[in-house]
This record gives C-alpha cells, structure tokens and sequence, in this order.
C-alpha cells in the first residue's frame, strides 16, 4: 500500500468483494485519466484557442497573437465590451516566455484614482491616512512577468505620467517613497475606448499613447463576422 497500491485482497478470495474492489480500481482510473484530459484541454484553451470564431478577421487576429506573444513588445488592445480583449492578453501572456512568471490584471476603471496609484506603484507606511505598513504595488509584485491594465483610458493624467516614467525608465517610485525602484514587466492594456479621441480632448497622454501602442490588436465585434455566430 506504501508503494501505490490501491487496495489489498485477505484470504479466502471473496468473487463478490473482489469484483466490487476491481470495479472501484477501474472507476479511480477512469476519473484520473479524465482529470488529465480536461486539464490538457483547459490549457489548450488558454492560447489563441480560447478565441471562438474562424473568420478572416479572428485568424488575423490569431495570427497576430502568435506573432507578437514571444516579444516583450507593449500591447494595446482595443474593442467593444465584450469582444474578448481580455482572452487576447491571456493568449498573448500563455503563448510568451513569460507565461510561468507573474500574471497580473488591473482595470483602472473600477478603482479610484488615489487607490489606482497605491495599487501600481505600492506605498509606504504612513503614506495616506490607512496606510498603517508598506505594501507592494502590481509593478513590484509582476516583475519579470506580465501585468495587464485594463481600461487604460480611464487613467488620469498624473497617473499616466508616472505610467510613462515606468514605460521609459523601468523604474518608479512607492507612494509616499523616495527609493526609486527598478522593474522588468512586459505591459498589456486594453481599453473600449476611442484612445485617439480622448487625446484630442486632452484627456490622455500622446507621448503615452505611442508607448502602449507598439502593437496594436483590434478586435470585431460579431455584427462584423456574423459567420462566427453558429
């Protein structure tokens, strides 16, 4: 039993208990081999697998995926609600040398600004009224890995300029820190926001703007491949 066995058959051989016993074998093993099988599918999925449709746009889309997914480029990744943006940053980070590093995600959208830079950046204790020990923010916690901003438009400006710090310098500072701090993350952002638009408006950076959009993935909404429906 120490070595593996799954059980044991005591003297007299019982036919019923051992048939019984043979049946549960075979029953731990089938469920084994099931569980080896769903989790080799689930990892499957996790590429560019995981993004349903084979019409000409989404095997552009793939075929861009697979090219860019072993760089270290920055992506921007643009479409409607619901178009799978964040799919493509999980195919991007499972298909990357990064994939077994770091994997974090933050939408900028669903947290307000002076948490938003807590959370990137990290703070020091005594930082903000609450701040009772330091904390870690994602660029500490996703070095050497991978770290997705969602909805990136919705940053604000002070925000987006010490983004761009980070972008061009791989460094930055805690909330309330002086210690400038190194990082090596590869940067993913999505936004179903016209980028280009909010710039007009002043509502975001240029020179950020060509940072994050070295590659640029846009995904179709389904009314633009109506074929991938079925």
């Amino acid at each position: 039993m120490r070595l593996g066995a799954y059980d044991f058959i005591e003297k007299p051989i019982d036919s019923a208990g051992l048939l019984k016993t043979v049946a549960k074998a075979l029953e731990k093993q089938r469920l084994s081999s099931e569980n080896r099988q769903l989790r080799q599918q689930l990892e499957q999925r996790r590429g560019v697998d995981a993004l349903i449709g084979d019409s000409p746009a989404m095997q552009a889309v793939k075929t861009l995926i697979r090219q860019i997914a072993p760089t270290n480029v920055t992506v921007l990744i643009q479409g409607e609600s619901g178009t799978g943006k964040e799919i493509v940053a999980d195919a991007i980070q499972s298909l990357s040398d990064r994939a077994n590093k770091p994997w974090l995600k933050i939408s900028c959208a669903a947290i307000p600004e002076t948490l938003l830079e807590s959370e990137l950046f990290g703070h020091e204790r005594g930082a903000f009224t609450g701040a009772v020990g330091a904390k870690p923010g994602k660029f500490e916690l996703a070095d050497g890995g991978t770290l997705l901003l969602d909805e990136i438009a919705e940053m604000s400006p002070p925000l987006q300029a010490k983004l761009l710090r980070v972008l061009q310098d791989g460094a930055f500072q805690r909330l309330g820190g002086t210690q400038n701090l190194k990082t090596d993350v590869r940067l993913l952002t999505a936004t179903h926001e016209d980028i280009v638009a909010r710039i007009a408006g002043n509502l975001f950076r240029h020179d950020l703007y060509y940072r994050i959009n070295t590659v640029q993935v846009s995904l179709p909404a389904l009314r633009e491949r109506r074929q991938d429906i079925p």
